[in-house]
Parts: structure tokens; C-alpha cells; sequence
């Protein structure tokens, strides 16, 4: 983790840390193949994650980032951005409780400059408006400390049987 950034975190358990039964690709502890992302609050209210990219995640370029990889750690991010807040407009600790789980209702992405598979890649969400059934939320990629990626997402939220039904 760069060290800048990782000075910004807090010490305590990241969002994904404490969602159980999330097996997620993206961001979801119970898969040992996904990209394990990992977000946290900031003291502004926005959330931050920091993904260092392997050299499988790249384009066809190999020195570019996937543009599918970059989407998903944003949609990811933001997803698990808009179920802390949920969480916390509740006053309850994350995990704790009925969960409560959202999926992507909307997703739009304006690719600014290719990301370098090398970069250090921070994102940074908010949640801009949020009820008990949505939220939306705008998120940046920074590659190596410049704006690569602006973001859009609706998060939407669904029951926990959405989690177990086929």
C-alpha cells in the first residue's frame, strides 16, 4: 500500500472486513481469487480504497490497466461505500444486525486517460443522496496521483435473500 495513503487510513477493520458471506469478485473476503479491495471512511465523510494492480489486469496493451478491472474495483468501492453508509445512517456497526446489502443499479464511467498497469491507484467515493432503498454515489480513480476515471453509480438495496436464492 503506498505509504501516503496508507498514513490516511484508519488502523480499524476495512468495510469488506466486516460484511460476512460476501463472495464477491471485487470485494469480497470469502473469495480467495477476487481482487480483495479494501475501503474505509475518511474523516470528510468520502471513502477511500487503494488497488494495486497485478500484471494479469492489464488491457491489451500489457503497461495499461483493464478497463473491466478499473470498473470493477469502482463499482465494488462504491457499492460497499453505499452499504457502510447504510449501516451508519442506522447507527449501526457495520455487519451488525439483519445485513444489509446493495447491488448496482446504474453505473456510468468517463475514462479520462489511460491508467499504467504500475500505478499507484487510489479511489475516492461519496455518497451524494441516499434513502433505505438507494444511493447515489460519484467515485475518481487516481493513477499516480491524477484524475484517470470519473464515476457515476446507483446503488440499490436488496433483501438478504437475494444472497442465497437461485
Amino acid at each position: 500500500m503506498d505509504k501516503a495513503v496508507e498514513a490516511l487510513l484508519p488502523s480499524g477493520l476495512s468495510f469488506q472486513e466486516q460484511f460476512k458471506g460476501n463472495h464477491c469478485f471485487g470485494c469480497g473476503a470469502d473469495n480467495p481469487q477476487g481482487l480483495k479491495i479494501q475501503s474505509y471512511w475518511m474523516g470528510d465523510g468520502s471513502s477511500v480504497c487503494q488497488f494495486t494492480p497485478e500484471p494479469y489486469h492489464c488491457a491489451a496493451p500489457t503497461h495499461f490497466l483493464n478497463g473491466g478491472i478499473i470498473a470493477t474495483v469502482i463499482d465494488c468501492h462504491c457499492i460497499c461505500t453505499a452499504m457502510a453508509e447504510a449501516y451508519r445512517r442506522l447507527d449501526r456497526e457495520i455487519g451488525k444486525g439483519e445485513p444489509i446489502w446493495f447491488a448496482t443499479g446504474g453505473l456510468s464511467l468517463q475514462y479520462l486517460r489511460p491508467v499504467s498497469i504500475n500505478a499507484k491507484i487510489v479511489l475516492q467515493a461519496r455518497v451524494m443522496a441516499a434513502d433505505e432503498r438507494k444511493a447515489e454515489l460519484r467515485c475518481e480513480l487516481l493513477a499516480n496521483g491524477k484524475t484517470a476515471v470519473e464515476a457515476k453509480l446507483t446503488a440499490v438495496r436488496v433483501p438478504e435473500s437475494w444472497m442465497t436464492e437461485l
